[in-house]
Formats: C-alpha cells, sequence, structure tokens
C-alpha cells in the first residue's frame, strides 16, 4: 500500500496536475489577502478562521477532480494491467489512491497554514504567537484530515462510471457546489453540508445541538459505509474482468 502511494506521488510530479492546483490555491490566496486587507482583523485567530471557512469551501472540488484524474489515468495510460499482475487487486488500488488523496490534503492545508502567516502580516494582523500558529497547523489539518470523508460519494461514481472523466468531474462538481451552497438547508442529508456545519457551525451563525452534530456525523458515516459496500460488490463482480 505504501509503495503504491509513493507510485501516486510519483506519477503527480511528472503531471500537470500539481501546477493546476498550485495556481489555484495561489490565485484563492492572492484574492483572500486583497479582500482582507481592506477589512479591519479583530485578531488572528478570527483571521485564520474566516480563511479556513473559505477554504474548506474550495478543497471539495480539488480533492474530488484530483481523484477523478488520478483514478481515470489508469485507463487513459493503459496501466491498469501491469499494476494487475502485481498483484494487487481494483480495491487495494481504490483505497491507496484514497490514502493518497488524504495526505494531498495535508499537504495543501500545511501549504496554506504558510500562506495564511504570510497574507496576516500583509494585513497587518498584530497579535501573531507562536500559541495561535499551532492552533492555526491544528485547525487546518482537521479540515484536511476530515474533509476528504465527505467526498466518498463522488469516489464511488468515479469507481463506477471507469474511464468516463466528463460525466465523474460533472457529478463532482454539482456535489460539491450543492455542499457548499446548501450548507444551511442541506445539513444531514448531504455530507459536504454536514462536515461544514460539524467544522464551521459557529462561524455559519448556526446553534448546533450535540443531537444535531450526531446526526451529521452519522450521515457521513453513512455515505462512507455505502461506498466501500459497493465498491467491494461492483469489484467482486468484476472479477476476472479486464477493466476495459
Amino acid at each position: 500500500m505504501i509503495n503504491l502511494i509513493q507510485t501516486e506521488f510519483s506519477k503527480l510530479k511528472r503531471q500537470k496536475t500539481i501546477f493546476t492546483i498550485m495556481g489555484v490555491l495561489l490565485l484563492f490566496w492572492v484574492g483572500m489577502t486583497f479582500w482582507n486587507y481592506h477589512v479591519p482583523q479583530k485578531s488572528f485567530e478570527d483571521f485564520y478562521m474566516k480563511y479556513g471557512s473559505y477554504i474548506a469551501m474550495l478543497l471539495p472540488f480539488l480533492l474530488g477532480l484530483l481523484f477523478i484524474k488520478i483514478y481515470h489515468a489508469e485507463y487513459q495510460n493503459d496501466t491498469l494491467k501491469e499494476l494487475l499482475q502485481i498483484p494487487i487487486s481494483m480495491s487495494q488500488l481504490f483505497y491507496a489512491k484514497i490514502l493518497f488523496l488524504f495526505l494531498t490534503a495535508v499537504i495543501i492545508m500545511l501549504l496554506n497554514c504558510l500562506l495564511i502567516i504570510i497574507s496576516a502580516v500583509i494585513c497587518k494582523v498584530t497579535d501573531i504567537s507562536a500559541y495561535q500558529t499551532l492552533m492555526l497547523i491544528r485547525f487546518f489539518l482537521t479540515i484536511a484530515l476530515s474533509m476528504p470523508f465527505a467526498m466518498f460519494p463522488v469516489f464511488l461514481i468515479t469507481a463506477l462510471t471507469s474511464g468516463n472523466t466528463i460525466f465523474s468531474s460533472t457529478v463532482c462538481f454539482i456535489y460539491s457546489l450543492a455542499g457548499t451552497i446548501g450548507v444551511s438547508h442541506l445539513a444531514g442529508t448531504h455530507p459536504i453540508s454536514s462536515m461544514l456545519n460539524i467544522l464551521f457551525g459557529s462561524q455559519l451563525s448556526l446553534i448546533t445541538s450535540d443531537g444535531e452534530k450526531l446526526m451529521y456525523i452519522a450521515d457521513i458515516v453513512l455515505f462512507v459505509f455505502i461506498t466501500v459496500f459497493c465498491v467491494e460488490v461492483f469489484y467482486r463482480i468484476k472479477r476476472g474482468d479486464k477493466y476495459k
């Protein structure tokens, strides 16, 4: 499994995808910095919480499209047959790509920690301290390790549609957009909305009870189990197929 994840990083370095992600993050950072520069800042905590709420809405788009790219690359480059001869199962390959996505999310959010500190200095936020920096890193790592769980329905659609990149990308866009726009109305039914309410309930000015939080967690866990079950069944049905 570790070797598979290392292979994914090696592949990513040879593709333009990494430059696209970096470009999107830098454009997002420039826009947020420009916006916050003209807004009085209360504290560094308020500054990074506001930034974090918006990057958490952007993250599902990036993770979903990245997963589609690395999953369909095996079909486009005709490398699937070679991988299956190692031997590894299709389910192992699927889960390796998901684990790779979690690590990528961590790297993206750690990079944003650095960008936020630079942005805070530019915006003249004065109460930056070692403690607040550690809280920033802790909070952004929480986002990185939690948001991928909300994208499991997209992972499932990607696996079921095999080489259909356009359909998977369309589903990813609609799913992510619906989850971010309907954050206050779809919580409890849409995993992204549920996760955003768990992470940013206070920033969204929503009063969330413990019972509602449990419902949001159950919503996310349900979709994770549905994805795992359907993927296992799907690959068992296709066992012996050449995966063309």
